[in-house]
């Protein structure tokens, strides 16, 4: 079995609970505590709530002055909010725990989405519509992704030999699947799906869930460090989120049109419809509250990645998560 390392474990600098590197281009309002966390890709409404929660001044009533800045393969957030350049962060739940078993002190907060959208698209044309038909085929690979562990657990499940596929490294651009320089397209089955029929490619999708991998989704994050110094700057984080969030599946086309027009570029009809496909991994089938993070989800998703993708099994997850900012702010909330 292969050991999967995501983290690479950089150096551990202590958080700087004020602003550090690139969260000081403006002073902070008057009264507020100025606060950075990192979204895991580009804007757009899979990271609506942090925006609403923002721009409706949500946080601001919590006391905060919160500035969101983009992730990406450059930008990873676990490392950002390792190292104090950010003080939350969203990524992926196993992301978390691989993160975690390599010794770095992060703690989940908040569920954005409860089940995991990860998954791979073939162009119908090309026959393949299972995982078992990715031998001997072009696999886009996303290194430092919850793809990737993802993808090792699911083929570890079917028995396929991952050396049977060449695994090509690829980013978020679609280019090299269109231009069949990859068979297979890791993706987020929220997106590049939608993107790509829109474009006239007749896709299928192929979701890890239906062969037994199903993990939770991305969760808002930040260090031990921070929840134990500044408890109420984390509370007053996750009540503007908890505001946020209802707010965008409550009114999808009133958080469409806020996300216009913070970034212009996006477009009307891509984001409806990435929301329209997000809002179920949000809820993730689940009647609890927005937010709250499931023990037996986050055992399920330890499980299989101790299973098939090479997690020591000396990994808990009983640290990993809290949802008592979550409960809290509810509990502000049914007070109001």
């Amino acid at each position: 079995m292969r050991r999967m390392r995501f983290f690479g474990l950089v150096a551990m600098v202590p958080l700087v609970l004020g602003v550090a590197s690139d969260c000081t281009r403006t002073p902070p309002a008057r009264g507020l505590q100025r606060v950075s966390t990192r979204i895991k890709w580009l804007p757009g409404v899979t990271y609506a709530g942090s925006y609403v929660a923002r721009e409706r001044g949500y946080w601001r009533q919590a006391g905060l002055d919160v500035e969101i800045f983009p992730g990406g393969f450059e930008a990873d957030p676990i490392k950002l909010v390792a190292a104090g350049s950010n003080h939350f962060g969203i990524t992926g739940a196993e992301q978390l725990l691989q993160a975690r078993a390599e010794g770095v002190p992060i703690v989940a907060i908040y569920a954005e989405l409860r089940r995991s959208p990860a998954g791979w698209m073939a162009l119908r044309r090309s026959g393949i519509s299972r995982p078992q038909q990715f031998v001997g085929k072009r696999v886009g690979a996303q290194y430092g992704t919850n793809i990737e562990p993802t993808l090792d657990a699911l083929l570890a499940k079917l028995g396929v030999d991952p050396r049977s596929l060449m695994r090509v490294p690829v980013r978020y651009d679609l280019a090299p699947f269109y231009s069949r320089r990859v068979d297979v397209m890791p993706v987020y089955l929220t997106g590049q799906p939608i993107l790509a029929r829109m474009q006239g490619f007749d896709v299928v999708t192929i979701d890890p869930a239906e062969y037994g991998i199903e993990m939770c989704g991305n969760v808002y994050f930040t260090s031990e460090r921070l929840i134990a110094r500044r408890p109420d700057l984390v509370q007053g984080f996750v009540s503007g989120l908890v505001r946020g969030w209802h707010d965008v599946v409550e009114r999808p086309e009133e958080a469409v049109d806020l996300m216009l027009r913070v970034e212009p570029s996006l477009k009307r009809e891509e984001e409806r419809a990435f929301l329209s496909a997000t809002i179920p991994y949000i809820w993730g089938g689940s009647t609890d509250s927005l937010g709250i993070m499931s023990r037996d989800q986050w055992l399920a998703t330890r499980d299989i990645m101790v299973r098939y993708a090479g997690l020591p099994a000396s990994t808990t997850v009983e640290s990993a998560f809290t949802n008592r900012f979550v409960l809290a702010a509810y509990q502000d909330r049914g007070r109001k």
